[in-house]
């Protein structure tokens, strides 16, 4: 979902039966506006890499941040973007954000 005319995107994961349910917000091309996070465990936010890519603006990412924080889901941002993509790296003011939702860990329990 990498615009906001593809939010509905959003309400079709909802109804899956995906016990895990992840928005890949990649590249990310505009601000999606207002989003309805609600039954979403982890959304994954990167900008476009390539010869030819699409700048990814830094407002349009902690838009997204922040509502994920204010809804209690999970952020991953995976990079910037950018013909270098390793170059351009992940800091988003000042800190990585590579967070997973707890739903996703896996618990090894040893029988022994």
């Amino acid at each position: 979902m990498e615009e906001a005319k593809y939010i509905d995107r959003i309400e079709s994961l909802k109804q899956t039966g995906a016990v895990n349910k992840f928005v890949c917000a990649e590249p990310l091309l505009s601000d999606l506006g207002a989003v309805n996070l609600t039954g979403i465990d982890w959304v994954v936010v990167g900008g476009e890499s390539g010869k030819i890519f699409r700048p990814c603006n830094e407002d349009w990412v902690i838009h997204l941040r922040d509502q994920c924080e204010a809804q209690g889901v999970a952020f991953t941002f995976k990079q910037w973007g950018g013909r270098f993509r390793k170059r351009n790296g992940s800091l988003l003011q000042g800190r990585y954000y590579h967070e997973m939702p707890v739903s996703n860990q896996v618990r090894i329990h040893n029988s022994d």
